[in-house]
């Protein structure tokens, strides 16, 4: 059976607020970092434009400039580590808003992202794995506090954020899943089944799900399981980076605004 949204629409545009003010200075704390103002677009030749996302190129008349959109702001917040020599333990932050041409329009994704993104230095990355599970960790525990606040203005609301995090390699739903897509392998592994179909019941654990792409050492991506939409949906990423010509290593990633508030404001859409 369909579960329907909790909040109306209009109401759930004011709690999203809410989450800002309440998220926003616990991921400054938590993390050690100071604001920053993000750009909306670098030149197509901009060393700090993160490859891994193009954007959209346009042509700016007035400043006779053509520039590209940033998709993503993980390479220019390592330049803002290095441009104000920011000490291992200590990061920088900002309002991400991105667009992503390629991405699809639906419940759970859309062109445009909108995040909290953040880098912090640290002295190495050879921890690997261990090291995004003890960020994860961190993330995880803001995540299901900002979602306490929520459930204590709403009181009709119930929580969704399951309090336990496991961590799942994507090798292995290959291994446990091998004539499956990718999407539905994790599918089925998150699916909590249906001694948890009613909604009442305790939340499905969180996964922490390890990737291995280039050029990061490392990649996890913060999945929860959706009720309404009946699927998992991904909230968060943090990932691993070595030093190279932009920065020392460093770790950081992006909290979604709008698939945090698909979830924990339980609509059928984002925001």
């Amino acid at each position: 059976m369909q579960i329907k949204p909790r909040l109306l629409h209009e109401t759930a545009e004011i709690a999203l607020t809410e989450i800002k003010r309440f998220l926003e200075p616990r991921l400054t704390e938590i993390m050690s970092l100071r604001r920053v103002t993000a750009p909306m677009y670098l030149p197509t030749d901009s060393p700090l434009l993160d490859r891994r996302f193009p954007g959209a190129i346009i042509r700016l008349k007035g400043a006779d400039q053509t520039v590209e959109i940033v998709g993503s702001l993980d390479v220019w917040l390592r330049g803002q580590l290095a441009r104000y020599d920011i000490a291992p333990g200590f990061g920088v932050y900002t309002i991400m808003n991105a667009l992503r041409p390629d991405l699809p329009e639906n419940s759970t994704s859309a062109p445009h992202i909108a995040a909290w993104a953040w880098q912090q230095a640290v002295d190495t990355v050879d921890g690997g794995e261990k090291l995004l599970a003890t960020y994860a960790r961190k993330l995880h525990h803001l995540l299901v506090d900002t979602e306490k606040m929520v459930v204590n203005l709403f009181p009709h609301m119930h929580p969704t954020l399951g309090k336990e995090l496991k961590i799942i390699h994507e090798t292995q739903l290959v291994e446990m899943y091998p004539e499956q897509t990718p999407e539905r392998s994790l599918y089925r592994h998150m699916h909590p089944g249906k001694h948890q179909s009613d909604e009442t019941d305790s939340p499905a654990p969180i996964f922490l799900l390890i990737r291995d792409p280039q050029p990061l050492l490392a990649l996890g991506e913060i999945w929860t399981w959706n009720r309404i939409l009946g699927k998992p949906v991904c909230i968060a990423d943090i990932a691993s980076w070595p030093a190279d010509r932009i920065a020392g290593p460093s770790v950081g990633g992006n909290i979604y605004r709008g698939t945090l508030a698909l979830q924990i404001l339980q609509q059928d859409k984002m925001l």
